[in-house]
């Protein structure tokens, strides 16, 4: 039996200020600028304080872990896309907006580069809809 999957919408999005710092961050990885959007989901994981924290985590855990493959960091960067995948793989395919399933499989993909002493060939984007 899979995990129970957790709802669509966390109760913040509700919050323009969250709402309107989750825009900024997800701006911040698709120009990879990871460092930078990693400083910002922080601020929306220490605001947060629902079941939602762990969305906010996982998110900050692939910035991370991208942040630590751009400095050729490669076990710092499975370290941390292996925790986002913990964290993340219980909420829908699409919550909060954002295109779950496919930054998923495209971070297993990296992770699976990465084992295999392969550079990635292409960095995920966050489909937010």
């Amino acid at each position: 039996m899979s995990p129970k999957r957790k709802k669509n919408r966390p109760p913040e999005e509700d919050n323009p200020y969250i709402r309107s710092r989750l825009i900024q961050a997800i701006n911040k990885f698709n120009n990879g600028e990871f460092f930078e959007c990693h400083e910002i989901l922080e601020d929306i994981w220490f605001d947060v304080r629902d079941d939602s924290r762990d969305f906010y985590q996982g998110l900050l855990h692939i910035a991370v872990g991208l942040y630590h493959l751009t400095k050729k960091n490669s076990e710092g960067a499975i370290f941390q896309l292996e925790k986002a995948m913990g964290k993340l793989r219980k909420y829908e395919n699409n919550y909060s907006e954002i295109d779950l399933l496919k930054l998923l499989t495209e971070t297993e993909n990296i992770l699976s580069d990465l084992k295999e002493k392969k550079k990635p060939q292409q960095l995920p984007k966050i489909i937010f809809e």
